[in-house]
């Protein structure tokens, strides 16, 4: 069925007819020589070859219609991205076109968020330049507020079907930096290539998919997670695979093998060392921990070095389905804390403090943590001596983490857990009892504590050596009515 907006003409590639349905397409990948063919106010322009697309699994897939806001809208397009410096993990964007008002937005799922941005006029005082930003770094668009820089790193298109308001070229590398604010605001600034592509601003906010209505009465959600298994490439071990769609790399828990996802099958990289401790809540365990449906899928035993001395802590990263996302498990001497991921937009860091909902957290340490040890499916590409920058804020109800890579920041909110909770969760048997001085901070409270309780004990000796024996053995302190001690027989 035709629409006002129908634009047809031959594929400057191969011949093909071309038909732009959308007015607001610059944009279309040929379906016959899967060329991306680029509109122009003469004609159209084939601007490179895509590869094929990469298997993942949205229930946006093209041609799907639905309403949104009251509003009908059409999947119109998808485009497949991945990292320059960080090949083999692509991410998708789903374009959606609302015919009857001619506009679009792009609409993505990231770690159990999904999220949806438009353009947005770029600030009248100009965007920042893109090798001043920092993750973590702050930055104010005139008119549109002020944003958490989340990452800073540089992007290609890979692969891509259907329409698209604009795309770059395939292969061709542009700076990008996604950025946070408050309420769930989101969005990315695209610095182009420098030359011919121009940047541009998207914003917009994390979304609830119940907002979207498929007129076939699916629900917008993706699949509730199932373990799935894969060979380990080295051994042939079975390794449970929960997330194939945001699953980056696997470390093999027989043999220490590590490997890359890519198209749903495992690229050996090499061994790495096993870690020196079993996990308490073993892979592949699947619990109900406070009403989410979590499977354990990573262990990572991290490190830091205070005043010579090392420290380390065990973390389990759990994966509660497409709904949840990742969410951590951190244990240090016993003592547990529940992990959970928080927009970077939604804390504000400032001197000795950072705030979070309106709450206070105070300074409590920053180390320089590093990955020691790893198995498991993670959703980056972890390695073995991999380090960032963590800094915990200290509050009544929890601590607000913030850890800093070269590329990106992260924030999350750690509470406690009780043992017998976790051990509960995971049908376990219950943990062992946190250790006195789990922490650096503590343990430093700890040797505090017994230095003093130390001073305080050659006091007392030095004055009871100058005062005599009572009857009996008993040393008389010399105050009156002060208590007597034992002395020995």
């Amino acid at each position: 069925m035709s629409t006002p907006f129908d634009r047809a003409a031959a594929c400057p590639s191969c011949g093909a007819p071309i038909t732009f349905r959308f007015a607001g397409a610059l944009a279309q990948v040929c379906r016959h020589c899967k060329f991306v063919i680029a509109r122009t106010d003469r004609d159209l322009r084939a601007v490179g070859r895509v590869a094929d697309l990469v298997e993942i699994p949205t229930p946006l897939q093209l041609g799907v219609t639905g309403r949104w806001g009251g509003e009908p809208f059409v999947v119109d397009g998808r485009v497949q991205l991945d990292r320059a410096g960080a090949p083999g993990a692509p991410w998708q964007e789903i374009f959606l076109a609302f015919p009857a008002s001619g506009r679009w937005t792009w609409v993505a799922f990231a770690q159990g968020h999904w999220y949806a941005t438009s353009e947005a006029p770029l600030p009248l005082n100009g965007l920042p330049p893109w090798n001043s930003l920092q993750p973590g770094g702050r930055v104010h668009l005139e008119g549109h507020g002020v944003f958490t820089v989340v990452e800073v790193g540089r992007r290609r298109v890979i692969s891509a079907e259907g329409e698209m308001p604009h795309v770059a070229a395939p292969g061709v590398v542009t700076g990008f930096a996604d950025i946070s604010g408050l309420r769930g605001a989101f969005g990315t600034i695209d610095y182009g290539d420098g030359r011919s592509i121009p940047p541009k601003l998207y914003l917009g906010r994390q979304i609830d998919p119940a907002e979207m209505q498929l007129d076939s009465g699916a629900p917008v959600e993706l699949p509730t997670a199932q373990v799935t298994a894969v060979a380990c490439p080295n051994c042939g071990g079975n390794l449970p695979l929960a997330a194939p769609g945001t699953a980056e790399r696997i470390v093999c828990r027989y043999c220490g093998t590590a490997s890359d996802l890519t198209k749903g099958a495992l690229v050996a990289l090499g061994q790495v060392p096993r870690p020196p401790v079993e996990p308490y809540v073993p892979l592949g365990a699947e619990g109900q921990l406070r009403g989410m449906r979590v499977l354990c899928i990573g262990f990572v035993v991290r490190g830091c070095t205070v005043e010579g001395e090392r420290y380390r802590w065990r973390e389990y990263l759990l994966y509660g389905g497409p709904r949840v996302g990742y969410l951590w498990l951190m244990e240090e001497d016993g003592a547990w804390q529940l992990v959970t991921p928080l927009p970077a937009g939604e804390v504000q860091v400032g001197g000795s403090s950072a705030s979070y909902q309106g709450k206070t957290y105070a300074f409590k340490q920053s180390v320089q943590a590093e990955v020691e040890y790893v198995i498991g499916e993670f959703y980056w590409k972890v390695e073995i001596g991999e380090s960032v920058r963590a800094t915990e804020y200290q509050g009544p109800d929890g601590k607000v983490s913030v850890e800093q890579a070269p590329t990106e920041v992260s924030t999350s909110f750690c509470a406690p857990l009780p043992g017998k909770e976790l051990a509960a969760a995971f049908n376990l048997p219950p943990p062992p009892s946190p250790a006195f001085g789990g922490s650096t901070s503590s343990r430093a409270s700890a040797i505090l504590v017994l230095v003093v309780v130390l001073i305080i004990a050659i006091i007392l000796l030095s004055a009871l050596s100058d005062c005599g024996s009572g009857p009996g053995g008993i040393i008389v302190i010399p105050s009156g009515g002060g208590p007597s001690f034992g002395g020995g027989k």
